[in-house]
C-alpha cells in the first residue's frame, strides 16, 4: 500500500508567515512576487486569501500555518541561525515550510545545499519540509520588478514561482502539488526544488541587469 509523507497531505493554510532573511531588496522582490501571485489567483478563483503574520507583532503565541523564506543561497552560520529562530517563532509541530531561494547563474549546487539544510532544520522543529523555488539569475533581480511578469526577462522565474504559488494554495509539497494538478513533476528536484535561470545567454543577461539596475537608481 503507498505511504503518503506529511508534506503531501493538502491543507488549507489560514496563515503564512513571510520571512526575508536577510532583509534586501532581491529577497523582498522574491516574496512580493509570490505574494502578488497568490493574490491574483484566490481573486480569479474567488478563494479567501491566507491571513500574512504580522512579523513584529509581540504575540509569542502565534504560531502559522505555513512559513515562506526568502534567502541567499549561501547560508552561513548567522543566517542559519536567524532561520532556526524563525522557524521556532513561528512555526508548530506540521507547520508547512517553503522557500524562495536567490542563487548566482552557476549556484545550483549551494542552492540545493542550502534545502536539505532547511529541510535538516525543519526536521528538528517537527515542521514539514515542503520544498521551493531556486531563482538563479543572480543579484539585482529586484530591477525585473517593472517588467511583464511573463516578460522574456521573467517568464523562466515567474512559471517557477507559479509552483511555489500552487503549493502554498495546496498547503502541500511542491511535488505532490505538480502530481494534483496533472502537471508534470520532472522540473522538481528530489530536494523539492524548482529551479529557474534565465532565458538570455549570460553576457546578455547580465548586460540587461546593469542597464536596467542603472535606469531604476534614476
Amino acid at each position: 500500500m503507498e505511504t503518503t509523507a506529511r508534506g503531501d497531505v493538502p491543507k488549507t493554510l489560514q496563515t503564512i508567515a513571510y520571512i526575508s532573511i536577510p532583509n534586501s531588496d532581491d529577497l523582498e522582490f522574491l516574496l512580493w512576487d509570490l505574494q502578488d501571485a497568490i493574490t491574483a489567483y484566490a481573486q480569479l478563483s474567488g478563494t479567501a486569501l491566507p491571513h500574512p503574520v504580522d512579523l513584529k507583532a509581540n504575540d509569542a503565541g502565534s504560531v502559522a500555518d505555513g512559513i515562506v523564506l526568502a534567502i541567499e543561497d549561501v547560508a552561513d552560520d548567522k543566517t542559519l541561525t536567524a532561520i532556526e529562530q524563525a522557524l521556532e517563532r513561528f512555526g508548530g509541530t506540521g507547520t508547512r515550510v517553503y522557500a524562495a531561494i536567490r542563487a548566482a547563474q552557476q549556484g545550483t549546487e549551494q542552492a540545493r545545499e542550502t534545502a536539505v539544510r532547511l529541510h535538516k532544520a525543519c526536521e528538528r522543529h517537527n515542521q514539514l519540509w515542503c520544498g521551493g523555488v531556486a531563482i538563479c539569475a543572480g543579484s539585482g533581480i529586484a530591477a525585473l520588478r517593472r517588467s511583464p511578469r511573463m516578460g522574456l526577462l521573467r517568464r523562466p522565474f515567474s512559471e517557477a514561482m507559479d509552483k511555489l504559488v500552487g503549493a502554498v494554495r495546496m498547503g502541500c509539497s511542491v511535488e505532490h502539488a505538480q502530481k494534483l494538478s496533472g502537471a508534470a513533476t520532472g522540473g522538481v528536484d528530489t530536494d523539492g526544488m524548482v529551479r529557474a535561470t534565465p532565458a538570455l545567454p549570460t553576457p546578455i543577461w547580465h548586460a540587461v541587469m546593469r542597464h536596467l539596475a542603472e535606469h531604476s537608481n534614476c
